[in-house]
């Protein structure tokens, strides 16, 4: 097959070492590219290069960044997808934390990124609760509610910021035109306080920064030891796994279909939870869950807003769908 059949994310894909860590390094790049200033950051480039050397990648960011910077809707969708399948278990809280330490390198969560952080939370079945307990355990300060960009009040208060901002900088022109009265003494002591603030300002970005990337680094001990801890563990279990079957006398098919049998069982149970349905939900609760979540986020009711909420609605709408396509089939 021709090569320019395939996007340049899919051939990215299939040049990768590891086509969900190169998922997931989009999704992170997209993440950092959510908080509104349009361009990345020196700070956010660095944080992002340190993170490919931990991803089996091998074809740097830049790529990755100018994909996440269009934003390529098709590629965001297919590394949703991507990731949701492949990272599971440990995997998924190690890659949240990393999600949440871009989200949070330079301050305050932006609006995008708060409804980004929140997405990948729900892509990869993570509970509300369990989320916020990771996101203060990462960032040291609790998660809050984002703000509803359905809401009257949010665009009130935004139409009010842009009045003050109006009459701010009225104010500004009129203190202009005093401040060109002043004398040349009172010009030169003003620009020398100037330039020690932006002295002072320096040298505090550099201590923040040293502090950051020392911190950086203990964290990605920690990840490492982590995912060492648990793939000894994984391998004790699979020993253990392989010992008991020889004394219990299971046979291969037997132990296959029970394998199938309980990753189907999780399958069903993931999908419920999308709907925010119990077990064993019939199949008329299961289209009523459907309408209403299909009508709270279809695409088109996200037209008007930004760009982040309408890719936010439009993948959300995708897994509410596919949940609801398996479990018709399950009921069939």
């Amino acid at each position: 097959m021709a090569s320019s059949r395939f996007t340049p994310f899919e051939r990215l894909l299939l040049s990768s070492r590891n086509e969900a860590d190169t998922a997931a390094l989009l999704l992170l790049a997209w993440l950092a590219m959510s908080d509104g200033q349009g361009t990345l950051s020196d700070r956010k480039r660095t944080l992002l290069d340190e993170l490919t050397g931990d991803f089996r990648h091998d074809h740097g960011y830049q790529l990755i960044v100018d994909l996440a910077s269009a934003p390529d809707f098709v590629a965001l969708q297919l590394a949703a997808e991507v990731l949701q399948r492949y990272y599971r278990g440990p995997r998924r809280e190690t890659f949240l934390r990393q999600a949440i330490h871009v989200a949070t390198h330079e301050g305050a969560l932006a609006a995008g990124q708060h409804h980004v952080l929140r997405f990948l939370a729900d892509l990869l079945s993570v509970a509300p609760e369990t989320f916020e307990v990771l996101f203060r355990d990462v960032a040291g300060y609790p998660l809050a509610v984002p703000e509803d960009p359905s809401a009257a009040h949010y665009w009130r208060s935004r139409e009010n910021a842009g009045h003050r901002e109006s009459y701010q900088q009225g104010r500004h022109g009129t203190h202009g035109e005093n401040s060109r009265e002043r004398t040349a003494g009172e010009e030169g002591n003003a620009q020398g306080s100037r330039e020690r603030h932006r002295k002072e300002q320096r040298y505090r970005q550099r201590e923040q920064a040293k502090e950051e990337r020392e911190e950086t680094r203990r964290r990605r001990w920690r990840w490492r030891r982590e995912e060492t801890g648990q793939r000894e563990q994984a391998h004790d279990g699979q020993h253990s796994g392989e010992d008991k079957r020889r004394r219990e006398g299971f046979s291969h098919e037997g132990a296959y279909a029970k394998g199938h049998a309980a990753g189907s069982n999780e399958k069903a149970q993931r999908a419920l939870a999308v709907l925010g349905l119990m077990e064993n939900a019939q199949k008329s609760e299961i289209k009523r869950a459907y309408r209403r979540l299909a009508q709270k986020y279809h695409p088109d009711r996200y037209h008007a807003q930004s760009q982040e909420a309408m890719v936010t609605a439009s993948l959300r709408f995708q897994r509410i769908k596919n949940a609801y396509d398996y479990l018709m089939r399950q009921h069939a």
